[in-house]
């Protein structure tokens, strides 16, 4: 604190008599002897390194991965809004920008479900059907308690267990305000959208 107090008084004083005289040391860069530094080599090699890592991370490909189906591409980010392509399984996708809502948003401006996103571009067809998701739950012909609560969920329908005409066609109008496949099947995103 005192040589604080010192260096104030003196440079007030130096300023006052008009003859401020500052030695002050001036700097000096020997530039050879820095870049022969290790030091600064291995920040330059740090700099590259974390330059390379995030080119390839921005052109590293990323590739539908379902269970043999396309997967859905949305005009949003929710199986609320409506598809508007479907892409095959193990196709190379466009460029993702952001996750938002667990759906991937596109370069093209389109969002597809992030679960269904693989960095590998060759994946196996599984055979099984319903798509992507899951198993189909209830088709028309369909028979039991399932039935019943999707007569319930879709209201306004006689409820007896039973998937017949009446059922798919309401079913067909739901997914169609909803902005799902129309197809009249109960899948996994039907079901998830009737809330049951």
């Amino acid at each position: 604190m005192e040589y604080l107090a010192y260096s104030h008084m003196f440079i007030a004083q130096e300023e006052a008599s008009g003859n401020p005289k500052y030695n002050l040391p001036k700097p000096q860069f020997n530039w050879k002897k820095l870049l022969k530094s290790s030091a600064w080599l291995a920040l330059a090699g740090v700099g590259v390194l974390l330059g390379a890592v995030s080119q390839i991370q921005m052109s590293s490909a990323a590739y539908v991965k379902t269970n043999g189906s396309c997967l859905r591409i949305r005009t949003g980010p929710s199986t609320n809004y409506s598809y508007v392509d479907c892409v095959s399984n193990g196709a190379t996708l466009p460029e993702i920008e952001r996750y938002e809502n667990g759906f991937a948003r596109l370069s093209t401006g389109r969002y597809i479900f992030a679960r269904w996103i693989g960095d590998k571009p060759n994946n196996p067809s599984v055979t099984k059907p319903g798509g992507v998701g899951g198993s189909v739950i209830l088709t028309p012909g369909s028979k039991g308690q399932l039935v019943r609560d999707v007569q319930t969920a879709l209201g306004n329908l006689r409820v007896d267990g039973v998937y017949g005409q009446e059922t798919v066609s309401r079913v067909r109008s739901f997914q169609q305000s909803k902005g799902l496949l129309v197809d009249g099947v109960v899948g996994p995103e039907t079901r998830s959208a009737l809330g049951i």
